[in-house]
């Protein structure tokens, strides 16, 4: 369900439960205020648009606080007359919290009144814990260890080799070194320059 209310020169559409800032009113926090410049109802129901207010419509807000907005600047400058003019200003709001919407004479209904879903608590399997608690360990100690022991992989052209032969066949062996590749077998060296003597 929500509603448009008019207050302080401007028109806002509200929901149950809803924090909104609108123009100062004299109200003290904690207290209750009630709007009856409603323009228009919408629900289950249809909309209800009124002319200009829906009768019998009302909204109910309770007051937050009395707050100020952020700080807008106001700069006037005349040129070429060495004049300019800085001021700063800060609007004051209220900050409401919508308790309800009413219709038809009827009292508001009361967003409290409404039941909130809540998420269903999760539970986890007592046989899942052990095992979730062992792999943070393993994977720990492996850590710890692999960081002591020094890396014992070979990387000669042979064992590059022996590793492609090794391979899978889906997969691509690894490059031959140089010096096993045709053209180093045959000698023939094109890439190279000889010294002139």
């Amino acid at each position: 369900m929500f509603a448009v209310i008019r207050t302080g020169g401007k028109q806002y559409r509200v929901t149950p439960n809803a924090v909104l800032k609108i123009e100062k009113l004299e109200a003290e926090p904690g207290s209750t205020v009630t709007f009856t410049d409603v323009l228009a109802v919408g629900g289950e129901g249809g909309l209800t648009v009124g002319a200009p207010t829906v009768s019998g419509a009302s909204v109910t807000a309770t007051v937050i606080a009395q707050d100020r907005l952020g700080k807008i600047i106001i700069f006037k400058k005349r040129r070429r007359q060495n004049s300019r003019r800085r001021n700063g200003h800060r609007q004051h709001v209220t900050v409401l919290r919508v308790a309800g919407i009413g219709t038809d004479g009827n009292p508001p209904a009361l967003a409290a009144s409404e039941p909130a879903p809540q998420a269903e608590p999760q539970v986890i399997a007592p046989e899942a814990e052990p095992q979730a608690a062992a792999a943070p360990e393993a994977f720990v100690e492996a850590a710890v260890t692999s960081s002591r022991e020094p890396d014992t992989t070979e990387t000669t052209p042979e064992a590059v080799v022996e590793a492609a032969a090794d391979a899978p066949a889906h997969e691509t062996p690894a490059e031959a070194p140089a010096s096993e590749t045709p053209a180093a077998a045959s000698g023939d060296h094109t890439d190279t320059v000889s010294p002139q003597e």
